[in-house]
């Protein structure tokens, strides 16, 4: 009987000359660091022939080689969905969803940064008391590179998170990088 293939985890630091990607390798998940472990666990679970590269800090691009299938992708969606619901990671509202950018389609599990450690760059940032101190938040920080949208999250951890005001969950922020024209 054969063994099976070591499941291969790679942090990459692309800064360093030595650290490459596999030009085969495509961001699959961004993720927030305290929740990036679980998300690269699911990763290597579904995607045992894979290796898994870990790229970036705060905010970790999550890289598989080979990418995974549609229906993978699928099915980590779900997980990911599920994840968001489980009160460790209500309480912290965390978000999940699928985006599509400039650079392709991806999923992201994202915890929000307090405003007054947000510094700059395309973040989810939270939670803010009111719609309208989230929004002029937005309008103060986003730049010619960054739009911003203003939503509120259901959940939490109910009435007594001091983001709760009026019952109708938290507010976030998200700025994200514009479109390059053309």
């Amino acid at each position: 009987m054969t063994p099976p293939r070591h499941r291969e985890t790679l942090s990459v630091d692309l800064e360093a000359s030595q650290d490459e990607l596999s030009p085969a390798a495509r961001e699959v998940v961004r993720a927030s660091a305290p929740v990036a472990e679980v998300v690269a666990s699911l990763l290597l679970a579904l995607h045992p022939h894979a290796t898994l590269y870990r790229v970036g800090g705060d905010l970790q691009r999550l890289l598989l080689d080979p990418p995974p299938r549609t229906d993978r992708l699928a099915q980590l969606r779900s997980l990911l969905f599920e994840l968001a619901g489980r009160p460790e990671w209500r309480s912290r509202h965390l978000v999940t969803r699928e985006v599509e950018d400039r650079a392709g389609r991806r999923l992201e599990a994202l915890l929000p940064v307090a405003p007054q450690q947000y510094s700059s760059g395309a973040r989810l940032v939270g939670p803010l008391a009111t719609a309208a101190l989230a929004d002029q938040w937005g309008g103060d920080h986003a730049v010619a590179t960054l739009s911003y949208d203003v939503f509120s999250l259901a959940g939490g951890a109910g009435t007594s998170d001091p983001a709760t005001v009026d019952g109708e969950g938290v507010r976030l922020c998200d700025l994200f990088e514009l479109p390059e024209p053309g």
